[in-house]
């Protein structure tokens, strides 16, 4: 039985370390992973791109439990999901849109339950830790078998919330956003290949951020003609369009952030 954890808790307080508690106390043979415990703070449209990046490289059956809860404690509803051949735990606040949309893209089924079967929980629930008193509790008895039907009401209206894209502009150019930093500091952006295909893609595109252009792409890290620092963009491993400090850890040339503005267009030959 395999369960991922992703909260926006960090590590200093130990809330994160609690839910394995909670799971191995209700699931003692099971194997928890930590996707990541580091979403900026309330940040829904990260933990979207991070969960949606990551958990389906596990195996089938997965439960992931998902805490990045704002909401905690109101009249939000709690969740619990199959994606596809997943299983997913998580408040209903549009934390799984971006999986919703991948499972829409290539037809994967899905089926939601309300969290309301409290026999699943911890005897004591607070207003402020529901990851501890529901969501694990219930991550782990999915993981021991108890089938998603059991642990809740069914519905059909997860709520979803507007995540990145990229727009096509009447002078070719495609307009996105940064999607997410990491910790080396490359941008990853909402553009993908099959945005800019009209563009001369390598050679003949420039790439626009943060007052900077980038122009061409690269394949790599580290190609060898550009040196160390030099901005550079090449496509991600998540399939998204990728700026990046060659051999670099960002934020010497430029710094972005999630939501600032990326273009790429064809390079004026004027």
């Amino acid at each position: 039985m395999y369960i991922t954890l992703t909260t926006d808790f960090g590590t200093r307080q130990g809330s994160d370390s609690v839910l394995h508690g909670v799971i191995y106390g209700i699931a003692p043979g099971a194997n928890i992973t930590d996707l990541s415990h580091e979403i900026a703070p309330q940040d829904i449209r990260e933990a979207n791109f991070v969960v949606n990046n990551s958990a389906f490289f596990f195996p089938a059956g997965t439960v992931h439990v998902v805490v990045v809860d704002p909401g905690v404690g109101t009249a939000r509803r709690a969740m619990a999901a199959r994606i596809g051949s997943h299983y997913f735990v998580a408040p209903d606040n549009g934390v799984l849109t971006a999986c919703l949309h991948r499972a829409a893209a290539v037809g994967w089924a899905t089926e939601f339950v309300h969290l309301d079967k409290p026999q699943y929980w911890l005897d004591e629930v607070t207003n402020t830790f529901h990851g501890r008193e529901v969501f694990s509790p219930v991550g782990a008895h999915l993981a021991a078998g108890i089938p998603l039907a059991d642990v809740g009401t069914r519905f059909d209206d997860p709520v979803t919330i507007p995540l990145w894209g990229a727009e096509h502009q009447a002078d070719g150019s495609v307009t996105g956003e940064v999607i997410y930093v990491d910790d080396f500091g490359n941008a990853i952006c909402s553009i993908l290949p099959s945005d800019i295909e009209h563009l001369p893609v390598p050679a003949g595109v420039q790439v626009e951020l943060c007052g900077a252009a980038i122009v061409g792409m690269v394949n790599t890290f580290g190609d060898s003609e550009y040196g160390t620092d030099t901005l550079i963009a090449l496509w991600d491993s998540s399939g998204y369009l990728l700026v990046s400090e060659n051999n670099g850890t960002g934020g010497k040339v430029i710094k972005p952030a999630p939501g600032d503005a990326v273009t790429v267009r064809e390079v004026s030959h004027s």
